[in-house]
């Protein structure tokens, strides 16, 4: 009996190894998955144990082997034989009701004790359930859960967007300073604009990015718009489809921190010394007030 319980074990862990084993080899699959699955294969084990005992029982029975009378055999169940309100078949003559259809005669038996503990613990959440929310008011309702939901949702889009820096464009960017920023910043262009630019901006197929020339204009806002639109009539490629919206304002914020570094084997330059337009402003500012002060 021993050997053939050990098959059985067996027999019912190999599909649970089997999980185990393919479980990492297939992507998505999650810890949750594989928790129901070792459940469900460990309920099939105990079932097909279980079964296998009745089925022990029931041979001896219709053999002739118990010694015992049937009533005996009822009261000696085990607790889950009387859990799932299992007996003997010789025992149902004494449930036996008194009428019959067509030779067909009832049984007496009660429900089984699982099933009745289910119908009182349901009883008893719907009690509590009634008396939190239509009584005492204390549980949320759905809408004011629907809202709290999409409370959670707004502020896991806000941090998304301002993650990816979403919100910004050419109209909108600013010149990021810190060392992290600008640490991303050269990772992004060593990895996408150095073939054109070189390592160090010195430029080669693309133009120098460390002098004051630009061909298509200076300042974080025009170089974020050359960035993601590209130039496409002098190979400069559209790089908005690839990085998001804060990787290109990283890489220009780099770009800008290039100016002036002189690196080796720098091209000539190329198009036109880039002057911020405040600039203008702030010069006829000066001269204004220089005027006003020679004038008094």
């Amino acid at each position: 009996m021993k050997t053939r319980l050990y098959i059985l074990i067996l027999l019912g862990l190999s599909p649970v190894s089997l999980f185990a084993q393919a479980a990492p080899s297939e992507p998505g699959l999650a810890n949750e998955l594989l928790i129901i699955i070792y459940v469900i294969a460990a309920l099939m084990l105990w079932v097909t144990y279980f079964l296998w005992k009745v089925s022990i029982h029931l041979k001896k029975y219709m053999r002739g082997e118990f010694e015992t009378e049937e009533q005996k055999m009822y009261d000696s169940r085990s607790f889950w034989e009387k859990f799932f309100q299992i007996k003997p078949v010789g025992t149902d003559r004494d449930v036996v009701m008194d009428h019959e259809y067509d030779g067909i005669r009832e049984l007496d038996n009660p429900a089984p004790p699982w099933f009745m503990a289910g119908f009182y613990i349901t009883i008893v959440i719907a009690v509590i359930y009634f008396i939190r929310f239509s009584v005492t008011g204390d549980g949320p309702t759905q809408e004011e859960e629907y809202l709290a939901e999409m409370a959670k949702f707004e502020v896991k889009v806000s941090e998304a967007v301002a993650e990816q820096g979403a919100d910004v464009d050419e109209n909108t960017v600013t010149l990021l300073t810190e060392s992290t920023d600008i640490d991303k910043g050269k990772r992004i262009y060593l990895t996408n604009c150095k073939i054109c630019h070189m390592d160090a901006g010195a430029g080669g197929t693309g133009p120098n990015l460390t002098d004051q020339y630009w061909l298509h204009g200076g300042g974080i806002k025009n170089i974020f718009k050359t960035v993601k639109y590209g130039v496409i009539s002098k190979g400069m490629n559209s790089w908005k489809g690839t990085l998001t919206p804060l990787q290109i304002q990283q890489v220009s914020s780099y770009i800008m921190s290039l100016e002036g570094t002189n690196p080796p084997g720098g091209i000539d330059p190329q198009g036109e010394i880039w002057v911020p337009e405040d600039i203008p402003a702030v010069i006829d500012s000066l001269e204004q007030v220089q005027d006003t002060v020679v004038n008094e």
